[in-house]
């Protein structure tokens, strides 16, 4: 699921949004939402609009490094109807560590189904 991000001029505030349909996605579970978020990007934000995933679902989206390791960059608690919201998040470089994937994981205690849209804010700062 790699798609191309847009690096245009230096420190242009850039949106890049991805969308998954969950069909019963277990507790503890993970889906990766994009793959290979480019060396020299840095988050800014994180905006996001979901289905109502049912009950007890909680869920929290990671950026994860080549070498496996991650930082938490949203987290959310979800119910039976829809729910949307921004998130502004201290700026998060991917430089060294390499290429990075978005990964949503289900903290909640039940089964997670339903279409989930997560908008990164970023701007390209080169490498």
């Amino acid at each position: 699921m790699k798609r191309t991000f847009y690096k245009g001029a230096m420190g242009n505030l850039s949106l890049h949004t991805t969308t998954v349909s969950l069909a019963a996605l277990a507790a503890s579970a993970k889906s990766v939402l994009e793959s290979e978020l480019p060396i020299g990007a840095e988050l800014t934000g994180v905006r996001f609009n979901v289905d109502a995933l049912g009950a007890n679902t909680e869920f929290k989206v990671d950026l994860v490094d080549k070498s496996g390791g991650s930082r938490a960059i949203l987290a959310a608690t979800t119910s039976t109807s829809a729910t949307s919201g921004i998130n502004s998040i201290k700026p998060v470089y991917i430089g060294d560590e390499g290429v990075c994937d978005l990964v949503l994981q289900n903290t909640g205690t039940g089964p997670a189904s339903g279409e989930v849209s997560i908008s990164i804010e970023y701007r390209f700062k080169g490498y």
